[in-house]
């Protein structure tokens, strides 16, 4: 399949007049470093209603049990907004460029010495998924931000990007360079704080030519193998993209992390593709206060040997969580609550 749908204009601002308070406009980008058990998140969120941006730098050194186990935390709620989307330095030290659609740097002087120069390249064309001949998954509704569910609408204008990033990141006084495969997204729509649902977006990477992409609704009272549903998700293999029509996903988690996962994904092809993964590194992440959100680098298995490396997030409502663990002193403590 080859996906042409975003231009090097989407790189850019989508405002519209009307934009409120909700209206929010994103870009994530992730590394791995397995050999150092490295993963480190640069997640950007701008409100142009509310003229703020969130910058949130984050460097996970192994398994953290809690936000001060990080390696290195910068999390910047309400900075001066951007005035593009497609250059900008905040006064956070980040600075992103998009040189295209498919491909940016990423700069970061921060705090403690701690920088990052990074280039990403793109391996594929973005992945709409709101777009059917993208997605299989998309139902026949009306995705336009403003007529779908707030849930709905996040996903409304959103792409998924696959790429390699080249660089180094300094930490700890050391310099280590960087060379993974990851995926990259960028949104745009209303994004209302507490409407957010539990979900997750994970991947697995084997090199440039191989990477298995999805993302799943998730029903928090439901057994491990039925939890997620999946929403969107793709295949590429060799620069050619193929939507999933079907995953089988299994999460063993420990205190609301995910250890594990096991996944079986097929593709329009007909494909299937057998996953497993074992967290090396992550812990909690926090760019909303209104959710619990994990993370966590995976080491990826496949059935013929192969080993891949790739993000998992897991974001959960504490709306959601509310209505299943909420307690007056007087009740009995609820065993499992994140």
């Amino acid at each position: 399949m080859t996906l042409d749908v975003f231009t090097d204009d989407d790189t850019e601002f989508h405002t519209p007049d009307s934009a409120d308070h909700e209206w929010a406009e994103t870009n994530s980008f992730a590394i791995t470093i397995p050999e150092e058990r490295v993963m480190a998140f640069f997640y950007v969120l701008v409100r142009r209603g509310l003229g703020v941006m969130l910058n949130d730098v984050s460097v996970f050194g192994g398994l953290a049990g809690s936000r001060a186990e990080l390696l290195y935390l910068d999390s910047r709620q309400h900075l001066p907004a951007a005035q593009s989307l497609a250059r900008f330095s905040s006064a956070s030290g980040l600075s992103i460029t998009a040189k295209s659609i498919r491909d940016y740097s990423i700069d970061y002087v921060g705090l403690d010495g701690v920088e990052a120069h990074l280039d990403f390249a793109g391996l594929m064309e973005p992945f709409d998924t709101a777009d059917p001949d993208h997605s299989p998954m998309v139902k026949a509704h009306d995705w336009s931000a403003d007529k779908a569910p707030a849930h709905r609408a996040m996903y409304a204008n959103h792409f998924d990007l696959t790429g390699r990033i080249t660089g180094t990141l300094t930490i700890g006084g050391r310099e280590l360079e960087v060379d993974c495969v990851e995926t990259m997204d960028h949104s745009w729509g209303p994004r209302p704080e507490m409407e957010m649902r539990s979900g997750s977006w994970m991947h697995a990477h084997f090199g440039p030519d191989f990477a298995v992409h999805w993302i799943t609704s998730l029903k928090l009272d439901a057994p491990a193998d039925t939890a997620s549903r999946l929403r969107h998700g793709y295949v590429m293999e060799n620069g050619q993209v193929y939507g999933l029509t079907d995953l089988r996903l299994e999460v063993n988690r420990a205190e609301g992390f995910p250890m594990s996962i096991d996944a079986v994904a097929t593709d329009v092809r007909g494909t299937t593709t057998v996953l497993h993964g074992s967290a090396v590194a992550g812990g909690p992440w926090s760019p909303y206060t209104s959710t619990v959100l994990t993370a966590a680098m995976m080491r990826w298995t496949m059935l013929d040997g192969r080993i891949g490396w790739g993000v998992v997030q897991e974001n959960i409502a504490y709306r959601q969580l509310n209505k299943l663990h909420a307690r007056r002193w007087t009740d009995p403590l609820k065993v499992g609550a994140l």
